[in-house]
């Protein structure tokens, strides 16, 4: 089996708290086993000892290159600042304040070694744990949907995959293929859509790696998923990205797109009810958004998901922000109560009927 050469991109801005733990987690892979691993950190400007760190630890470490920027270009920059130096055949994004699990780095290039030379894998998906800051570890919810999935598949055979996170830091890449993409990450938040929703959709060769090999920090202080932030509204750069990907793409099937669109739009509205991240004085403006991008995106066939979050999608396509919030209570119920209420989607369409006779 020939070994496969991997370079990971580590993106770094103010985590100086964080990093010798995720850089411990990387460089600990065996050089003489894996001698092709080149390890690229990006300190974007970072105002805290982060350079100073990743200094330390190149003079200790020939495998570890460290790129210094002059201006903050944020998540995105970083990696596409990154991304020109590697030379390894395949590309992992990994974020500074996550740490790899021990023989992940291993296991990864083994995973992609075992691919014939002739039909390599276009991305390798790493299964993965999110921690949280009192010290507990929650498995990967959305593993259960790869059982059964052959050794290579495409999002057409397995569009389960639309389910799970979308993050770039779990998704192993081959240069080559990213790089003919013609795609690049976006600015500000939720940067890495740009790319991996581009990748999955035409990826010839997609693997699955169940065991986790990567710890995601959920809910640490300034961290995207926990701030309340107007930039929250980047999301909607990234969805426009995405389709004029798919226009530039006519070969992409129609029922993809669907997908594609459907899984935005479900984004889109889990960020606005999702408490603590939209402001409340920019709650309404990102709900016309979400009802623009619904509109102007919304793809021929397309049908609503059944139940309450049906009813939700036409209270978007209307832009009834009103009826929408008077929603709320019941989206705010746990899963189960929801499905089990029987009067639920009934209070849920009399709401939307409201809307109707009202012309919203």
């Amino acid at each position: 089996m020939n070994a496969v050469t991997l370079s990971i991109v580590l993106p770094v801005y103010g985590v100086a708290d964080y990093l010798p733990r995720c850089l411990d987690s990387v460089l600990a892979t065996d050089a003489a086993r894996l001698p092709g691993l080149q390890v690229i950190a990006v300190d974007d400007c970072s105002p805290d000892a982060s350079g100073a760190i990743l200094d330390e630890y190149a003079a200790r470490d020939p495998r570890l290159t460290v790129l210094h920027l002059t201006e903050n270009r944020g998540l995105g920059g970083a990696r596409e600042a990154g991304l020109p130096l590697a030379t390894g055949e395949y590309v992992w994004f990994v974020d500074s304040d996550d740490w790899l699990a021990e023989g992940a780095v291993e296991a990864v290039a083994d995973r992609l070694a075992a691919a014939c030379p002739q039909a390599p894998l276009d991305v390798l998906i790493t299964g993965f744990a999110r921690t949280y800051p009192d010290g507990s570890i929650e498995p990967d919810t959305w593993r259960g949907l790869m059982d059964g999935a052959p050794d290579a598949f495409t999002l057409a055979e397995r569009p389960a995959l639309l389910q799970m996170i979308l993050s770039a830091w779990n998704k192993v890449v081959r240069r080559e293929f990213l790089q003919q993409l013609g795609v690049s990450f976006g600015d500000g938040y939720y940067e890495d859509l740009s790319v991996t929703y581009p990748l999955l959709l035409t990826a010839e060769r997609i693997g699955f790696l169940p065991q986790e090999a990567y710890f995601y920090r959920r809910a640490r202080e300034g961290a995207i998923t926990s701030t309340a932030s107007p930039k929250h509204a980047d999301a909607f750069a990234q969805y426009d990205a995405i389709f004029a990907f798919l226009d530039r793409r006519p070969d992409i099937p129609a029922s993809l797109r669907r997908l594609v669109f459907d899984r935005t739009v479900k984004q889109a509205v889990t960020v606005l009810d999702t408490p603590g991240l939209v402001p409340p004085e920019l709650r309404r403006d990102f709900f016309h958004r979400t009802a623009e991008h619904f509109r102007r995106r919304r793809p021929d066939g397309y049908r609503y998901p059944g139940g309450l979050r049906g009813v939700q999608y036409r209270l978007v396509e209307r832009d009834a922000w009103g009826a929408y919030q008077r929603l709320r209570p019941l989206q705010a119920l746990p899963r189960t109560l929801r499905r089990t209420a029987r009067g639920s989607v009934p209070l849920a369409k009399r709401a939307l009927r409201g809307t109707a006779r009202r012309g919203l």
